[in-house]
This record gives structure tokens, C-alpha cells and sequence, in this order.
């Protein structure tokens, strides 16, 4: 949280960031762990829908370069400490996936800003959403996992699928936009 201190956030933005992420990452372990009783979360990890969409609203909120490294590498960090098998990434390696789809969010939010004000979250969203997994999936074959023909089929599926839901979590998160906007308390979060 330092970073985001340092970076000018008052307290009450520092207060917002840790509640989304937290937040985030309690949905991911109520839902994914039901999940988990299916096959479905092996193609299509569902519960990224409203991760998407928190992770939005809060670029949207705190709109400023550094926002989206620190929330994947705190998301991380605490995917590490208390699933630290989930994933496919054993322990603090998580991070490697988690920084590199950070660092795209963040470049393509901030790079798109004038040019493409809404498509911007769109666009930072759906590439990232294909160079995190393939981060994910180099670290996993480093550490010994074949890549066999079985491997890319599902890894192409999840690809696929992962376009499908990240595309649904940032609409949401403009829905969600739409209705919080104009709220007294968000220009004075994202004023303050």
C-alpha cells in the first residue's frame, strides 16, 4: 500500500483500493471454490466476470498509471499466501503472471486515455486478458508441464472463453459506472 501512498492517494482512495481488492478476492474464493465441484472452471473461469469489473471500477475511481500493477500484485500476494496451489502456479510465482497483466492493463489504460476515453477498458481488458493467461501458462511450462496437444486445445479454449467473460466484466463494470458516476461520494474519492 506504500506504492499508492506514495503515488499522492489520500487515505480514503488507499482505503477503497484495499476494500476492492479484498473484495475481489473473497468473491474468487467463495465462487471458484464452488466452482471447482464442476468441470466448467477447468474452460471458463466464471467468477472473473465481477473481478473484471471490480478491477474497472477501480482504474475508473483512481484513473492514473500504477493503479492496475499494484491491485494484480496485491490480488497475488494475498493468491499466494492463501491458495498458494491454486491456479497452476505454485506459491510467489504467481506474481510473474500477475505483474506482467498489471503492467498491460496499465500501459494500454493509460496510452489510450484521449484517443479512446471508453473503449480504452475494452481494449486494456481484453489484451490483457490474453497475455496474462499466456504468461501463466509460459511460467507452467518452464517449470515442466508438457506441451502436448491436449494442453494447447484447452489453453486455446481458455483463451477464447477468457475474451468472452473479460468482454462481460468491463460492460458490467460501465453498467455499474453508469449508476455510481454522478454519486457525491465518488467525485470526492476521485477528487480527493
Amino acid at each position: 500500500m506504500q506504492v499508492l501512498k506514495k503515488r499522492g492517494l489520500t487515505t480514503a482512495q488507499v482505503v477503497f483500493f484495499a476494500s476492492m481488492v479484498a473484495l475481489d478476492f473473497g468473491w474468487g474464493v467463495v465462487f471458484k471454490t464452488a466452482l471447482q465441484l464442476t468441470a466448467i472452471h477447468q474452460v471458463a473461469r466464471l467468477e472473473m466476470v465481477v473481478s473484471v469489473m471490480l478491477m474497472v471500477l477501480t482504474r475508473l475511481m483512481l484513473d492514473r498509471f500504477g493503479t492496475l500493477i499494484a491491485y494484480e500484485l496485491a490480488w497475488g500476494l494475498l493468491a499466494a499466501v492463501f491458495m498458494p496451489a491454486a491456479g497452476g502456479e505454485p506459491g510467489f510465482i504467481k506474481l510473474v503472471p500477475a505483474l506482467t497483466q498489471g503492467v498491460v492493463y496499465d500501459v494500454l489504460f493509460s496510452l489510450l486515455r484521449r484517443s479512446l476515453p471508453r473503449a480504452r477498458a475494452y481494449v486494456a481488458v481484453l489484451v490483457g486478458g490474453l497475455v496474462g493467461p499466456t504468461a501463466a501458462m509460459a511460467v507452467r511450462v518452464a517449470m515442466g508441464m508438457p506441451w502436448a496437444s491436449a494442453t494447447k486445445f484447452l489453453f486455446g479454449i481458455s483463451l477464447v472463453t477468457s475474451l468472452a467473460i473479460n468482454a462481460c466484466g468491463v460492460w458490467l463494470a460501465f453498467l455499474v459506472w453508469k449508476r455510481v458516476n454522478g454519486l457525491q461520494a465518488v467525485a470526492m474519492l476521485r477528487t480527493a
